[in-house]
């Protein structure tokens, strides 16, 4: 493999693929170097047998991913496509529990990641100015909006076009109809309370490969990475853990990694570093790098959406085939707090919900009640920016590859639990006055052989741990002072100029929002600022 690139992007998900194909079309040489292995087409998703089969194996002997089968979307698709919790540990205090939810592999976590696509608007981009916490971000919407405009091009994203300043509209191909449930919960929301129910936006696209595909299109693998490598300009690196970047001069030459197969090292140059690596693994490389820091704020301010669950069955509608689950298919309730010309409400910032009626498909066999619909609403809180939460590296603690391991300190605020409690509370107003029934998931669907796991899952996901709902952002914010900040307004790390920091770990707050597509969208921003900087000979 040749040493010498114009550009190396650290990480190959959602963010890596988008860089990528950026630089990469704007006619670079990029390396990728992924941490994790390169996976097998369509066999990498497996099938629910013998993924089951993994899955218990893993709950009663081996314990390997303890973490990992925590979050929902685990005993969906093939176990291998989450860590071993072994072989990559973390540490947290006694008092401040923190679920890591991470993937591995060529794609990283956009192999499970469910394709919604959500624009954030300036309620959250100056949130700051409005309720007076925290710092506003360094840009707005309308910047980025030409951003997010050409993913949605690029996926062919489908949604509405619904008005509404809280949730801008996209460039969308169409919306999606609702399903029955949705459409009388949609009737009763707005008559009763005055809120929208919109369809979901995002890739109408399922987690397995399509018929023909070798993935699914929700994941780099199958979207963006394609993209790169038509260019003809893109090396992937698969199996190789960044240890550090190579500095020298306050710039980055390049980039050191350990072999995962050997652990043996190697490296490569570039004039470009993105580090695209996900929220906590990018600030562990700048700690390994001892660059980032010169504010004092590196690994301060880390965010997760606290979210809270809300299942229930409609007795007066019934259950229809037809209507999935999908980035694009499904429906919202957006942020209705605190926005323009209301009343404040008792905790700052907002929240919405995301789910759907008709869409959760279980086998017959399990469902409890066959003929009657039912339905989920994740309701989705902004939580504020606080810089006791934080990330440091635990030198006592390795990874199997024996790089230090992350030790991550985060809690909800008082603020956040009150936001998470009103959000219990109009979720279940909501579901029951449109003739809803709020009924737990072990009550709706039998689970065999993990009842009292599902039992116990279920009782955190009623106000979700940290880290729990895979949102992570925060600890290498941008700002427009390199000393309240720790990277510039285009993501451009202050203490080494060719250096990007594009995954979630640049945010200034949460937001209520997926956040996906704002980390695509922020690495595209990124990807042609960079490029236009090399051109003028300024990197």
């Amino acid at each position: 493999m040749e040493t010498q690139f114009d550009a190396i992007v650290v990480g190959s998900g959602a963010t890596g693929g988008v860089a990528a194909k950026q630089l990469c079309e704007a006619g670079l040489k990029v390396l990728v170097v992924e941490a994790g292995p390169s996976l097998k087409g369509p066999r990498s998703y497996g099938d629910p047998v013998t993924n089951l089969a993994k899955q218990l194996k893993q709950r009663w002997f081996t314990h390997a991913q303890h973490v990992q089968e925590r979050h929902g979307g685990y005993w969906e698709t093939n176990p291998d496509l989450y860590t071993d919790d072994k072989q990559n540990p973390y540490a947290t205090p006694t008092d401040r529990p923190y679920r890591w939810v991470r993937g591995r592999q060529v794609g990283g976590r956009s192999h499970t990641w469910g394709g919604v696509l959500l624009r954030f608007s300036d309620y959250e981009f100056k949130a700051a100015s409005r309720d007076g916490w925290g710092v506003d971000w360094p840009l707005t919407s309308a910047e980025l909006a030409p951003h997010y405009a050409m993913l949605e091009r690029f996926f062919q994203a489908y949604g509405g076009r619904d008005g509404l300043p809280q949730l801008p509209d996209g460039d969308f191909v169409g919306a999606r109809p609702f399903s029955p449930g949705e459409e009388l919960f949609a009737k009763t929301v707005e008559q009763r309370f005055g809120r929208r129910l919109v369809g979901s936006r995002g890739i109408r696209a399922g987690r397995y490969a399509a018929k023909g595909e070798q993935y699914s299109r929700l994941s780099s693998s199958g979207s963006t990475l394609i993209a790169a490598q038509r260019t003809g300009n893109l090396t992937l690196q698969s199996g190789a853990i960044v240890a550090r970047l190579l500095m020298r001069d306050g710039r980055a030459e390049g980039v050191e990694w350990v072999d995962a197969a050997t652990r043996t090292y190697s490296g490569a140059n570039a004039r470009l570093v993105f580090l695209c690596a996900s929220t906590i693994e990018s600030l562990r490389i700048l700690m390994m790098s001892g660059v980032g820091d010169s504010s004092g704020l590196l690994g301060r301010g880390l965010m997760d959406h606290i979210v809270v669950n809300t299942y229930f069955r409609m007795p007066g509608i019934r259950d229809v085939e037809g209507y999935e689950l999908l980035g694009s298919d499904g429906s919202m309730v957006p942020r209705y707090q605190n926005l323009d010309g209301q009343q404040r409400a008792a905790h700052l910032r907002g929240f919405g919900f995301w789910g759907g009626i008709n869409r959760l498909r279980f086998p017959s066999l399990l469902r409890r009640q066959k003929d009657v619909a039912f339905g989920f609403y994740a309701g989705m809180g902004e939580t504020l920016p606080d810089d006791g939460n934080f990330v440091r590296l635990d030198a006592s603690l390795k990874d199997t590859w024996g790089l230090p391991a992350p030790f991550i300190s985060c809690r909800w605020t008082d603020n956040d639990v009150r936001l998470a409690q009103q959000m219990t509370h109009d979720g279940a107003e909501m579901v029951e006055a449109a003739g809803g029934v709020v009924t737990p998931l072990t009550e709706l669907v039998r689970t065999p052989m993990i009842e009292g796991f599902m039992k116990t899952m279920e009782q955190e996901w009623k106000m979700t741990t940290p880290g729990l709902f895979v949102h992570e952002v925060g600890g290498a914010r941008m700002g427009l002072d390199p000393k309240t900040s720790v990277t510039s307004p285009y993501c451009r790390l202050w203490d080494a100029k060719n250096v990007y920091v594009t995954d979630g770990a640049c945010w200034v707050s949460s937001g209520w929002q997926n956040p996906t597509h704002t980390e695509m969208a922020l690495t595209a921003r990124a990807a042609e600022h960079a490029v236009s900087a090399l051109r003028r000979f300024e990197l």
